[in-house]
């Protein structure tokens, strides 16, 4: 059975065959395919979920655990990486992470969340949502970025929005 998309399942419980075959897919020098990890069933969401912040795996290997989530093709993978990306007490990097791979994961249905967290007290969030909204492109992501550009004062952040923009030119 699936543990619910919010709990962060303690490395400790993550199921040894499935965390060990996860974990060979993950030290793999290029992305493994989306079939491999499909093949994995959804037993594999908590897994990954479980991987990304484990501090005995590589930072590698945490960042491809949360992309991972958006080639599994389950509905729990959706729900754990906005879990992941709304959460403010998880690490920036997979929170970060978790934006791109929302986006990947779940294409325009992903715009309503990732443009809430255009928002995010975490500068490095902002950052990465407006990277990731750039990516999907289309006129309701150009609106949702224009309209927040003039209330962004973080320079940084200024110019994700930008390129976002760049990017989501019709």
């Amino acid at each position: 059975m699936a543990r619910p998309a919010a709990s962060a399942t303690p490395p400790s419980a993550v199921p040894g065959a499935l965390r060990a075959e996860a974990l060979g897919l993950l030290a793999l020098p290029t992305v493994a395919s989306e079939a491999a990890w499909h093949r994995l069933g959804p037993e594999v969401v908590p897994v990954l979920a479980a991987l990304a912040e484990d501090p005995s795996v590589s930072d590698a290997q945490r960042m491809r655990a949360v992309t991972a989530l958006a080639w599994v093709e389950f509905p729990q993978a959706g729900q754990t990486l906005q879990a992941m990306l709304e959460d403010p007490h998880r690490p920036s990097d997979v929170r970060s992470q978790a934006a791109a791979a929302l986006g990947q994961c779940l294409g325009f249905e992903a715009v309503k969340t990732l443009r809430a967290r255009l928002e995010d007290r975490d500068l490095r969030i902002r950052e990465a949502v407006a990277q990731a909204l750039g990516r999907l492109g289309g006129q309701q992501v150009r609106e949702v970025l224009e309209e927040r550009l003039p209330l962004e004062d973080v320079p940084q952040v200024r110019e994700a929005l930008q390129q976002g923009l760049t990017l989501a030119e019709p």
